[in-house]
């Protein structure tokens, strides 16, 4: 089901290397460029999160990014990116992708860094060479993990993570890992040292950078995973059968989230967002590019998008 409802791959595992970063800016002239969204389907959805610590749910798709706030969808005007891997961090967002038809910008990104919802852009590493897919950010630590799916410049195939923006990696080990296909990496808001994997075989979980890992889960597909201060949230289906998980990172005591009832085993959760400051404020996005949100911890949802038509 796993390889049905989204791309993966199988990893390789082979040296370690270092990346020199870059800190050049793509600029405009500093006006606003969001403008409000009607009327039109929102398609490719990349990842979602609260870009730069506020109330307004940010979104990245094929055409550039887009946000959520007092009700109403807004558009950027400008620099309309591919964005991939995107990951919402307290100071504004790290991701990869490939840059808008027309642009001036290299292809692809390597990994960039926006901190005034994406009118400038910090090349840090790997610009013009190498577009990740997989790539997460600690919203507060900002370590970035990333997997590596074709040698580049300075990374063999694998999985790796910088403390310093790219500027230096390690590779990580990832043992005691079994799968075949994955969904996600998220790594903990405060903890530079954890991070998940989502897997066709479970949730797997490190504490050591991705050296060792343990099984968190059922042994069962699992698309997404997210990373609360105490908690983590992930998505897992058997069959028809699906869950929303809120598991305690103390003693893994698990509580089970309502979803709607239009996610099933042909259209599950793909991407998971939790508000900063409000854990019961909570939005998901499943495979048929629907968009659903929760203020009260999953006892009641409101649909945002249906089928990626905007919902009045």
């Amino acid at each position: 089901m796993i390889k049905k409802i989204s791309s993966f791959f199988l990893i390789s595992m082979l040296l370690t290397a270092c990346s020199q970063g870059e800190n050049e800016q793509t600029t405009n002239n500093g006006s606003e460029i969001y403008t409000e969204l009607k009327d039109k389907k929102i398609e490719h959805i990349h990842g979602i999160g609260y870009a730069g610590n506020t109330n307004e749910l940010s979104l990245a798709s094929h055409d550039g990014l887009l946000k959520f706030k007092n009700e109403k969808w807004f558009k950027i005007t400008e620099n309309k990116h591919d964005y991939m891997g995107f990951q919402a961090t307290d100071v504004g967002f790290y991701s990869s992708g490939h840059p808008a038809h027309g642009s001036d910008l290299q292809n692809p990104l390597g990994i960039i860094k926006s901190t005034d919802g994406g009118k400038t852009l910090n090349k840090l590493a790997f610009y013009g060479e190498t577009d990740f897919h997989y790539l997460a950010a600690g919203f507060n630590s900002h370590i970035i993990y990333v997997i590596n799916e074709s040698k580049n410049s300075r990374l063999n195939s694998g999985f790796y993570y910088s403390k310093d923006e790219g500027k230096n990696w390690t590779q990580s080990k990832m043992q005691k890992l079994s799968f075949n296909n994955i969904g996600n990496i998220a790594t903990h808001p405060t903890k530079a040292n954890i991070v998940a994997i989502s897997t066709d075989q479970g949730l797997y979980i490190s504490d050591d950078h991705g050296d060792s890992f343990s099984l968190a889960s059922h042994s069962q597909p699992v698309t997404s995973v997210e990373f609360r201060e105490k908690s983590l949230l992930y998505f897992t289906l058997k069959g028809d059968k699906v869950s929303l998980y809120k598991q305690e990172l103390s003693d893994e005591k698990e509580e089970a989230i309502p979803l709607p009832k239009e996610v099933n085993g042909q259209n599950p959760v793909m991407y998971i967002s939790s508000h900063p400051e409000k854990e019961e404020v909570m939005t998901v996005v499943t495979y048929e590019n629907d968009i659903y949100q929760t203020k009260d911890n999953g006892q009641s949802w409101t649909t945002l998008v249906s089928k990626g038509k905007i919902q009045s």
